[in-house]
């Protein structure tokens, strides 16, 4: 059964107080007295939808992970990149749209983990066979990959997108390319 209006609005509330409050402090220092002070409901209300702060946090990621644009496979065909880029910028748009959201999530002492997720969000949408190699090698090589372009994906938000959402794409295939060994000069 949908959620009523009402049940929408509160739940958005308390989210809202949730995003509010971790501008100011880490998600482990936020209570639900914090969050239902500020989002004007009783606890017995925040209760009635969360189990516990960490719960709420995580539906938070959830649903920001769930939004993400893109949800059909990505183009990948390296000698045209265009629609692969096009596809990019689309997500680097999504998150600098939402930057509030993600700067706060990202900044989280576990936001190395929060960004992990959105990456492999994004990874799963690629066919299994996207690399031509199946080796250890192979796999340490995205593996590397992966948490190099988490570090930068980071920066890009922290630093406030100090580069438009195409050139980060650029920037982001280019390293990732060369790390795992492959050649995408158009």
């Amino acid at each position: 059964m949908p959620e009523s209006r009402r049940v929408k609005l509160t739940k958005r509330l308390i989210k809202e107080a949730l995003i509010e409050l971790l501008e100011r402090k880490p998600a482990n220092k936020v209570t639900v007295t914090d969050i239902c002070t500020l989002a004007e409901v009783n606890r017995s209300t925040f209760y009635a939808y969360y189990e516990d702060v960490p719960m709420l946090l995580c539906e938070v990621q959830e649903e920001l992970i769930s939004s993400l644009p893109s949800s059909e496979p990505l183009p990948i065909v390296f000698g045209s990149l265009g629609k692969f880029f096009d596809r990019m910028e689309e997500l680097f748009d999504f998150v600098k749209s939402n930057s509030r959201i993600f700067s706060v999530l990202i900044a989280q002492p576990d936001g190395d983990d929060f960004a992990e997720r959105v990456v492999r969000a994004v990874l799963n949408r690629y066919p299994r066979n996207f690399f031509a190699e199946d080796s250890l090698e192979m796999e340490y090589r995205v593996f590397f990959c992966l948490h190099g372009f988490i570090g930068i994906f980071k920066q890009w938000i922290m630093e406030d997108f100090p580069i438009s959402s195409r050139e980060f794409a650029r920037l982001a295939l280019s390293m990732a390319a060369s790390c795992a060994g492959l050649d995408i000069s158009d």
